[in-house]
């Protein structure tokens, strides 16, 4: 029972997600059928998140150990090296268009459902290497059952859990909708109007971050640090 207890908890740990809840955010406020496209968007980072949790589950986690490779390794460093960079370098030397701060990119109402699914599919299984809660309640679950029977419905049901946020966001959008659409319209239009670099520094920061130890990391190869 208190592996359970410490599986599920991981999973309301694992439940807040920020990059879920701006997604499903922005699919919110682009109007027209909503519900469709939050609904596909749950359903691919629910589908996704399952099969990987399989795969690791049933002993198939060998695909995910060239992660730890040398040459994974220089090449993650090398690209934050090269991105953190061109981040920086962004801030510092923005284009005028720039120094308004982000806008939501104009996208029809009717968003193709294929893209939103791929979307979800891509997010998820760019963000699985940070998903230290779901690799512990696996590991739990390993301890608790070998029973595939079991492990399943489990599984499925921590799943459900995680995605929970976003359809609890898209209900209560849809209760209150009157009256948060024309607000949340009002503020966007007000950011846009509002200049406002806060967005520059932040990225500037983490380029910095990023570049500096990819930098850092090839002193170390090279024998420099």
């Amino acid at each position: 029972m208190s592996s359970l207890l410490g599986f599920y908890g991981l999973s309301l740990l694992d439940a807040l997600n920020p990059s879920a809840l701006a997604v499903t955010l922005f699919l919110l406020l682009r109007g027209g059928p909503f519900r469709t496209r939050v609904l596909t968007y749950v359903g691919a980072i629910f589908t996704t998140y399952l099969l990987l949790g399989v795969l690791i589950y049933f002993g198939l986690d060998g695909f995910l150990r060239i992660a730890d490779s040398a040459v994974a390794e220089r090449v993650g460093y090398a690209l934050a090296a090269l991105g953190g960079s061109a981040m920086l370098l962004y801030a510092l030397f923005p284009p005028e268009s720039a120094k308004r701060g982000p806008r939501l990119p104009k996208i029809p109402e009717h968003l193709p459902l294929g893209v939103v699914f791929g979307v979800g599919v891509t997010i998820t299984i760019a963000e699985f290497s940070t998903a230290l809660p779901y690799l512990g309640a696996l590991g739990i679950l390993r301890g608790f059952t070998s029973d595939a029977l079991v492990a399943l419905p489990l599984l499925a049901s921590y799943v459900a859990i995680f995605v929970l946020p976003p359809l609890l966001l898209m209900v209560g959008f849809g209760r209150f909708e009157g009256a948060l659409r024309p607000r949340m319209r009002r503020w966007l239009d007000k950011r846009a109007e509002k200049k406002d670099d806060t967005w520059l520094w932040l990225l500037g920061i983490v380029g910095f971050v990023l570049a500096s130890r990819g930098v850092k990391y090839y002193l170390g190869v090279f024998g420099l640090g």
